[in-house]
């Protein structure tokens, strides 16, 4: 087995794509818009958003130049510019196909889902065979567990799609994804078997105890295929998933009946599987990952300093008790956005350069508190290290990937900084900086985070840091 005790390792997905059976446009659409050249790097986008700006404050009445300007902006990161800037376009009798979908892609993003549905609802009812539309709504469809909508969506768009996360979302019928029960109150609080170098809990899957990594890199509950095949677990769909180091691996997806979090059970979960049992935390075999889809069902608090998982309803006596009471010991409240299925993303600083977006991914284990592809350190200005193959290194595809470090100044979330840190390079592959349809600057993780405890709020898309 591969002890992570001392290795960087990020676990879970860094970047999804669809397997190579599925079309071009579902694999771009997975990844939020059409593809870019992710060779460009910030200064020269940057670059190309000041002469948008300057035509369009040139001809302001021109929407091609309007258009352009908001799709430059999306692609930098300037979600909310974006909207602003297509508000007028929107207003039209009838807007732009084009236009329609940036704007939804923006307001998903922000999580305002329902707005982003009825765009995407005026693109197919002008365009019924438009598979990107289409996709996107089944992705709105997952993130508000609203599975059995699928099968309302136009049969011409459906034609020849290839979607993994549609065909396990079909898989459920109407049984409705994520309900929860509680054994008492709407509170829970999971300890921590070790919290470093990567936060490890018991959970039950299906009755089986499972030793399960908490890392918001990846997307629902992840569980080793063993395990999975050994409760019955059938794969309904599969997928080609990009890790860290840019290494590939086959991903399942099939349905557990029940996922038990402390006191909170989770009933008819989506699952997906990949091997996770070659690697050992603390002594620990990692059977399971806890992601981003499953804290998304609460208001989670990952509580490093006190050692413990924190889960309440998002809504009610305890979320609201929460909400209020944190009001004296918040740090900073962080606005994120949530891409594809699990891509959390909020602005950060590296060594003084303010207005970069970070994927907040907490399964960056070892020393770097931070991973940077290359076009991110040429724009700092950080030397890119050498690099070399280290034994032990493994992520979600495996290992042999090259890695080196560097040092960091300042890194900074929101309004927090922290000092004299350690940078990796390798783990976030450069083809990674802008397939998300924008560009991420880095990843942000453990050594950073375990600073605080840290709540995602996806009722307010607000990340609350306290002490």
């Amino acid at each position: 087995m591969r002890s992570l005790a001392t290795v960087a390792v990020t676990i879970a997905l860094v970047l999804l794509a669809l397997s190579s059976t599925a079309g071009a446009e579902e694999r771009r659409e997975v990844m939020g818009r059409p593809a870019v050249d992710v060779s460009t790097g910030r200064a020269e986008l940057l670059e190309d958003l000041g002469e948008a700006r300057a035509v369009h404050l040139a001809h302001p009445g021109d929407p091609d130049a309007r258009h352009s300007y908001a799709q430059l902006s999306y692609e930098a990161g300037d979600f909310e510019d974006a909207l602003l800037l297509l508000e007028p376009l929107l207003a039209e009798a009838e807007p732009a196909v084009d236009v329609l979908m940036l704007a939804a892609r923006t307001e998903y993003l922000l999580a305002r889902y329902d707005l982003a549905e009825a765009l995407l609802h005026r693109v197919l009812k002008r365009e019924p065979d438009n598979t990107a539309a289409a996709a996107k709504l089944v992705f709105i469809y997952y993130q508000t567990n609203r599975y059995s909508q699928c099968e309302t969506l136009p049969g011409k768009a459906l034609e020849g799609m290839r979607l993994p996360h549609l065909d396990l979302m079909k898989s459920f019928g109407n049984d409705a994804p994520y309900r929860i029960s509680w054994l008492a109150g709407d509170e829970t609080s999971v300890p921590f078997v070790v919290t470093d170098p990567l936060p490890l809990i018991k959970v039950e899957v299906q009755g089986r105890e499972v030793t399960a990594l908490i890392d918001t890199g990846g997307d629902a509950f992840i569980l080793d295929p063993e395990i999975a095949a050994a409760l019955g677990i059938e794969v309904v769909a599969s997928m080609a998933g990009m890790f860290a180091g840019g290494m590939e691996a086959e991903v399942g997806f099939g349905r557990a009946e029940s996922l038990t979090l402390g006191g909170a059970t989770l009933h008819s979960v989506p699952i997906s599987i990949l091997p996770t049992g070659g690697m050992t935390i603390g002594g620990e075999q990692i059977e399971g990952i806890v992601g981003t889809g499953v804290l998304k069902q609460f208001l989670a608090t990952l509580d490093y300093p006190n050692g413990e998982l924190v889960l309440r309803a998002p809504v009610g006596h305890a979320a609201s008790a929460f909400r209020s009471g944190a009001s004296g010991k918040v740090l900073d409240e962080v606005p994120f956005y949530l891409q594809s299925t699990h891509f959390l993303l909020a602005r950060g600083s590296l060594n003084g350069v303010d207005d970069l977006l970070f994927h907040v991914d907490s399964g960056l284990a070892g020393t770097p508190a931070f991973s940077a592809p290359r076009q991110t350190l040429d724009y700092v200005g950080i030397p890119v290290p050498e690099v070399e193959v280290h034994e032990g290194i493994v992520g979600g595809g495996g290992g042999g990937f090259a890695t080196g470090t560097f040092e960091i100044a300042e890194l900074g979330l929101g309004g927090l900084v922290q000092s004299d840190l350690v940078g990796d390079f390798g783990a976030l592959p450069p083809q990674g900086y802008r397939m998300l349809g924008f560009i991420q600057d880095g990843l942000i993780s453990h050594n950073f985070l375990r600073a605080y405890a840290w709540t995602l709020d996806f009722e307010r898309m607000r990340m609350v840091f306290t002490q």
